[in-house]
C-alpha cells in the first residue's frame, strides 16, 4: 500500500498529523507511487494543535507545502505526474459569512456552510502526453501535457470539542477524493467538494431545432415575377450539433446531503471559453446532404413539395454539395454565435453545466452517461435535454440545474436565407437554378444570388472586395425592395425585408471600435453618453467584427416614400437624411479628413456646398485648394448624398402613382392588367438605373442608417460588435428575442 508522508520543511516528521490510508480515498486509490511526501512550513506547524474553530476564528487561513519527491496518480497507468518542489496549498475556513479562500485560483467554494468548517489540500501536476484522451483515464478532457490542479476540501463540524489543525489535515489526506468516476463522488462526506483544474474541451452535442429566416429581396436587373411569393418562415426539425467548449474549466463535485451530490463543470475565474467547431464538429442533418437542404426548402417554400423534390433530383452532386456546405455553414455560425453570447452572459461563480445526482437511484445507462462526463465528455448528458422534464430531471436520479445548451436554444438560433431575386423568380427552386450562393463568414447569412444578370459575387477573388459586392449586393436589393412593397407592386404577407452591413478587422485598435460604437448610436442602441463610457473598457488589439441589422414591414417600407398624409416625400427631405446620416457616422474630432467633411455638412456650408454641387470647387470652402486630392473625399460625400436624394424622391413618384392605380387590390389579382405592368415595369426601370448609376461607397453604413432613418427608425434595429475582450450586443435580434444587455468583458 502506498504511504503518505508529512514532515516539516527539514525532513523532521510531522507526528501528529496521521494518515489513514485503510479508509476510501481516491488518492490511495489512484497513487501509483510508492510514496507521496509533503513538507509543511513551520507557520503551520506552530498551530498543529490548535483546534480549527479557534485557528481560523478570525479570518480564512493560508499555507503552503511542497512535495518532497515525484508521484505519481492515474488509474491503470501513471497519468498525472506531480514534480519534486512542486507547491501545495493548505487552507481553513470556519467564517460563514466570508467569501472561501478568496486567493484560492482554483475556484474555491462560495460560502462556508452554517455549522461548519474546511480544511482544503491542493496542489498541481503536469498530463502525461502519452495518455490523454485514453479510454478511462484521469483526463478529464484536458489537452494533453496540460497542467492540471487538484483540491480537496474537507467539512468538519465546528462543535467545541472539534479536530485540531493536524488531526483536519490528516483526515483531508486520508479521505482525499478526486472526482474521476461515480464511486469517487459517492465517497464524498456531507458539505466534501472535490474539484480538478485545467485547459482542455468539453464535448457537446443533442437534438436541434434552428428557424430559418428568410430575407425576401427583389433583382434591380430583372423584371418582377408575376403572381403570389411561394415563401414563408419557418424551423428546421431532425437536426444534431455537436461541438467542443474549448479553455480553462473546473469539474466539481460537491456532496449536498447524503443521497445526492451535485457536479459542475465551471469556466476558470476570468478566462474565456470558446466554441470549436472545427472538424466533424457542428450541426448535423439525420440523413445527409439531401435531407438537410429538404428540411431547410421544406421550412420556407410554399411551392408543391414534388417542385422541391424535383429541384433536389435536378442538382448535380457538385451543385448538392455546395448548397449543403453553404447552409451547414451558416447553422453553424448561428450556432456558435448564440453559444458566444450565452457563455459571455455568465458570471465566474456560474456553472456552464451543473447536475444533481442520486448515484443510488441510478440506472446503469445513467451512471455511464455520468462516468463519460466526468471524462471531459457531456454528450451522454446533453442529449438528454431534448426530452427533460420541466424540473430539469433527465433520468431517474438525474438532474440538470444549469446547461449553456438549454440556454442557447431558449436563446434561440436562426439562420438567414438571402434570398436576391425570388421577387423576381417567385419561388426558391426556380431561384436557386439561376444563382450562386454565397456564405459570408462574418454574418454567418446564406445567400442565394441570382446570376441571370451575369454578376457573380462568389467570382470576385479578394475577400475584401466580395465582401463589399455582397454589402452592395444586398443594399440595392434592399433598396428596390422597398420600393416594390411601398408601391404594392408586390405583397409578402407576414414577411419583411432585412438590411445587414457588417465589418471585419484583424487588429482591432481604439479608432475602429470608436466606428462601430458610432453606428450602434445612429441606429438608435446606445446613447453617445455610453458610447465614451464602453470605449473606455477595451483593450486594443485582434480581430473583431460589427454586424448591423435591421428589418422594414410594409409600414416601414411606405413610410420611406410617403408621409402620414400620403403625400410624397420631397427631395429636399431625404437630402437633409442623408446629409445627418453622414454626420453621425463621421469622428471630426480624432479624425483630420472627417474635421474636413463634417465642417462641409455643417449648417453654415452646407446650403452654398449643395449649390455647387459634386466639384473640386467644394475644396476652398474648407480651407483646401482645388486641387488638394483631399477634395475627393468631399466630392464623393456630396455624390452620394445628391443621387440617393434624387433617386428616392423619383421613386416616390413612381410609389405614389401605382399605389393610386392599385388601391385596395391585391397585386396578384393585376398580374396580368396592361396598365398595371407598364407603372410596374417603370418603377423597375427607375429603381435599376437608380442603382446602376450609383457610386455609394460600402465601408461605413451610411446608406442603411439612411433607409432605417427614411423608414422612420423602426424598433427593429439590432447592432453586436464582439472584440478579443468585449461583446456589445444591442436591439432586436430579430429571432424574437430582444438582446439589450451590458456588454460583457473578457480576461
Amino acid at each position: 500500500m502506498p504511504e503518505i508522508k508529512i514532515t516539516d520543511n527539514l525532513g523532521n516528521p510531522a507526528e501528529e498529523i496521521k494518515i489513514d490510508l485503510t479508509q476510501p480515498s481516491s488518492l490511495a486509490k489512484y497513487l501509483k507511487a510508492e510514496l507521496l511526501h509533503l513538507a509543511v512550513l513551520p507557520d503551520f506547524l506552530a498551530i498543529r494543535n490548535t483546534p480549527i474553530r479557534q485557528a481560523a476564528a478570525a479570518k480564512p487561513l493560508v499555507f503552503e507545502a511542497s512535495a518532497k519527491n515525484k508521484f505519481q496518480i492515474g488509474n491503470t497507468k501513471p497519468e498525472i505526474d506531480v514534480t519534486p518542489g512542486v507547491k501545495a496549498s493548505i487552507q481553513v475556513n470556519v467564517t460563514p459569512s466570508a467569501s472561501v479562500f478568496d486567493a484560492d485560483p482554483f475556484h474555491a467554494p462560495a460560502h462556508v456552510p452554517s455549522g461548519a468548517g474546511y480544511m482544503s489540500v491542493a496542489f498541481q501536476g503536469s498530463l502525461d502526453l502519452s495518455v490523454s484522451g485514453s479510454a478511462g483515464d484521469l483526463t478529464f478532457g484536458f489537452d494533453a501535457s496540460s497542467t492540471v490542479a487538484l483540491g480537496y476540501w474537507k467539512a468538519f463540524p465546528l462543535a467545541p470539542t472539534g479536530p485540531t489543525m493536524a488531526d483536519a489535515l490528516g483526515q483531508t489526506l486520508s479521505s482525499f477524493v478526486i472526482p474521476a468516476d461515480l464511486s469517487d463522488l459517492e465517497l464524498l462526506g456531507e458539505n466534501d467538494i472535490a474539484t480538478v483544474s485545467g485547459n482542455g474541451s468539453l464535448k457537446v452535442s443533442g437534438g436541434v431545432s434552428v428557424a430559418i429566416s428568410p430575407n425576401p429581396l427583389a433583382s434591380a436587373g430583372l423584371p418582377l415575377g408575376a403572381g403570389s411569393i411561394a415563401l414563408k418562415a419557418g424551423a428546421t426539425a431532425g437536426l444534431s450539433a455537436e461541438f467542443a467548449l474549448s479553455g480553462s474549466y473546473q469539474v466539481r463535485a460537491r456532496r449536498k446531503d447524503a443521497a445526492t451530490v451535485e457536479l459542475s463543470f465551471l469556466k476558470e475565474r476570468g478566462a474565456s471559453v470558446k466554441v470549436d467547431l472545427s472538424g466533424n464538429a457542428g450541426i448535423k442533418a439525420t440523413i445527409g446532404d439531401t435531407d438537410l437542404i429538404a428540411a431547410v426548402l421544406g421550412a420556407v417554400s410554399t411551392d408543391d413539395p414534388t417542385k422541391n423534390q424535383k429541384l433536389l433530383a435536378d442538382l448535380t452532386s457538385q451543385e448538392l454539395k455546395t448548397l449543403a456546405t453553404a447552409v451547414k455553414s451558416g447553422l453553424n455560425h448561428s450556432l456558435q454565435a448564440s453559444l458566444d453570447v450565452v457563455l459571455s452572459a455568465g458570471t465566474d461563480d456560474q456553472a456552464a453545466f451543473q447536475y444533481e445526482i442520486q448515484p443510488a437511484l441510478l440506472s446503469p445507462e445513467a451512471a455511464l452517461r455520468v462516468h463519460k462526463a466526468l471524462d471531459g465528455d457531456l454528450t451522454g448528458l446533453t442529449e438528454l435535454e431534448a426530452d427533460m422534464e420541466a424540473t430539469g430531471v433527465l433520468a431517474p436520479g438525474l438532474k440538470m440545474l444549469n446547461s449553456v445548451f438549454t440556454q442557447m436554444w431558449k436563446r434561440g438560433s436562426i439562420l438567414k436565407l438571402n434570398l436576391l431575386g425570388i421577387l423576381n423568380f417567385a419561388s426558391v427552386s426556380d431561384l436557386i437554378r439561376n444563382s450562386e450562393i454565397v456564405t459570408d463568414e462574418i454574418t454567418g447569412d446564406v445567400t442565394i444570388n441570382e446570376t441571370a444578370t451575369g454578376n457573380r459575387i462568389s467570382a470576385i477573388a479578394s475577400p475584401l472586395d466580395r465582401n463589399n459586392a455582397l454589402r452592395k449586393a444586398i443594399f440595392d436589393s434592399v433598396l428596390v425592395t422597398t420600393s416594390y412593397l411601398a408601391g404594392k407592386v408586390v405583397a409578402l404577407p407576414e414577411l419583411s425585408c432585412q438590411q445587414v452591413h457588417f465589418a471585419l478587422n484583424q487588429n482591432t485598435n481604439h479608432q475602429i471600435m470608436a466606428d462601430y460604437l458610432r453606428w450602434f448610436v445612429a441606429l438608435g442602441l446606445l446613447t453617445a453618453q455610453d458610447n465614451a463610457a464602453y470605449l473606455a473598457r477595451f483593450n486594443e488589439g485582434g480581430p473583431s467584427t460589427c454586424i448591423l441589422r435591421a428589418s422594414f414591414a410594409d409600414s416601414d417600407c411606405l413610410s420611406m416614400f410617403l408621409d402620414g398624409d400620403g403625400k410624397r416625400w420631397n427631395k429636399e427631405h431625404y437630402l437633409e437624411i442623408a446629409r445627418q446620416a453622414l454626420r453621425a457616422l463621421l469622428d471630426p474630432a480624432h479624425q483630420a479628413n472627417d474635421a474636413l467633411r463634417y465642417r462641409l455638412l455643417d449648417d453654415p456650408l452646407w446650403p452654398t456646398a449643395l449649390g455647387k454641387g459634386a466639384t473640386n470647387e467644394l475644396g476652398p470652402l474648407v480651407g483646401l485648394g482645388v486641387g488638394d486630392p483631399r477634395v475627393l473625399y468631399l466630392i464623393g460625400d456630396m455624390m452620394d448624398i445628391i443621387d440617393w436624394a434624387g433617386g428616392m424622391s423619383n421613386a416616390a413618384k413612381l410609389v405614389l402613382d401605382i399605389r393610386k392605380f392599385v388601391g385596395t387590390a391585391d397585386p396578384a389579382t393585376l398580374a396580368q392588367n396592361n396598365e398595371f405592368k407598364k407603372k410596374r415595369d417603370a418603377l423597375q426601370k427607375a429603381m435599376s438605373k437608380m442603382v446602376k448609376s450609383s457610386k455609394m461607397r460600402f465601408d461605413e453604413p451610411w446608406g442603411m442608417v439612411c433607409l432605417y432613418w427614411a423608414a422612420g427608425s423602426p424598433a427593429t434595429a439590432y447592432a453586436k460588435a464582439s472584440t478579443r475582450n468585449l461583446l456589445v450586443e444591442r436591439g432586436h435580434a430579430h429571432n424574437g428575442n430582444i438582446a439589450d444587455r451590458e456588454p460583457k468583458e473578457f480576461a
